[in-house]
């Protein structure tokens, strides 16, 4: 939970970083396919957060195969995890085979985790009868579940192309049960299939989370930006030009923490992946005078990333500024979308500037 927590926030902070636009039309939000929403149902009803991410679709794409598909094979490798597991057991990997994943986690821990390919029922059953790690319990069913002993981690295939697992039995017991008429689960949950109606893109990849306590642990990274802080409060003075006081900066973690996301109704970060990665982070608001107060608010985050740079003029142009130039924001009724660009060439100032990661 903890690592899906960080990639959120990660990816919520280089996006936090930005320049501000006019307001613009809303982009058409892509429509959730037919077996996107049968596979909701298997999700646990009220989730902190819902991740959804479509290996086929990307795998194809120029930017995958220039900047991704090297990595992953070595991270595939270089796993002792179940994601290991899972490709030596069905012959199914990120790489080849593994077409989707669908992610939940609820404020108990109850997770949800189902995976979309071609899988080899026989062989993955064959693999994992005999290795140590695994405890195997045939249901009265028929259905053989697997439980990796070091994680507690339970799993099963519910048929040749969707691998169901979880953490908790009760889990487990309710995805065996779910048929594909089911109108259960997350797709019982109204605000959150809400929350994942306008998100933008939804062929490659997608995370939401509707649940406001999640939501402000969001925005509480917002104050942990303790080195641009420390740098702007060396550089400036009370009467800077910009507007950004030391006042100001000390009163905005009281700002975020108690205020935004009191005005948020949901969060989501999309992307689609071509020849480059576009990518898409979507403030649903409670209504307009919210939706404008957030875009105000990231204004004047702005003018303190403007005063850091600025400090720094003398210097090679930081991955930080070159990221600024690929960020807009726009706003309509009561969303606000901040939206960047990543391509082969900016790809490495993202890297070096060490934004992705907490």
């Amino acid at each position: 939970m903890k690592k899906f927590y960080n990639l959120f926030s990660g990816l919520f902070l280089v996006l936090a970083v930005l320049t501000l636009h006019s307001c613009g039309s809303r982009p058409a939000a892509e429509k959730l396919s037919v077996t996107a929403r049968q596979v909701l149902a298997l999700l646990p009803e009220k989730p902190q957060f819902v991740m959804y991410i479509n290996f086929k679709t990307m795998r194809g794409s120029e930017f995958w195969k220039a900047n991704i598909s090297d990595s992953v094979i070595s991270g595939e490798n270089a796993m002792g995890t179940l994601l290991n597991v899972f490709k030596s057991a069905t012959g199914a990997s990120i790489s080849d085979g593994l077409d989707e994943m669908f992610f939940a986690n609820s404020w108990t821990g109850q997770n949800a985790i189902v995976l979309k390919g071609s899988f080899d029922k026989n062989k993955m059953n064959s693999y994992l009868a005999n290795d140590s790690v695994f405890r195997k319990t045939s249901t009265p069913d028929g259905i053989t579940v697997y439980t990796h002993l070091n994680s507690n981690l339970a799993f099963f295939l519910k048929d040749n192309f969707t691998l169901c697992a979880s953490n908790y039995k009760e889990q487990i017991d309710y995805m065996k049960g779910v048929k594909d008429t089911s109108n259960t689960g997350l797709l019982s949950n109204a605000e959150l299939m809400k929350s994942i109606e306008p998100i933008i893109y939804k062929d490659n990849f997608w995370v939401v989370s509707s649940e406001k306590m999640f939501i402000r642990g969001i925005f509480a990274n917002f104050a942990d930006l303790k080195s641009g802080k420390d740098i702007s409060r060396e550089t400036m003075s009370s009467d800077t030009a910009s507007g950004v006081t030391k006042d100001s900066l000390d009163k905005t973690d009281d700002v975020l923490m108690n205020k935004l996301y009191d005005r948020v109704n949901s969060v989501s970060l999309s992307g689609r992946m071509k020849a480059d990665l576009n990518v898409i982070l979507q403030f649903e608001c409670i209504n307009r005078e919210s939706a404008v107060y957030v875009k105000k608010l990231f204004n004047g985050i702005i003018g303190l990333a403007k005063l850091t740079a600025s400090a720094k003029k003398d210097k090679k142009p930081a991955a930080f500024e070159t990221i600024l130039n690929e960020i807009s924001v726009t706003d309509e009724d009561n969303s606000v979308r901040i939206t960047t660009r990543i391509t082969n060439e900016n790809i490495q100032s993202f890297r070096e500037g060490k934004l992705l990661v907490k």
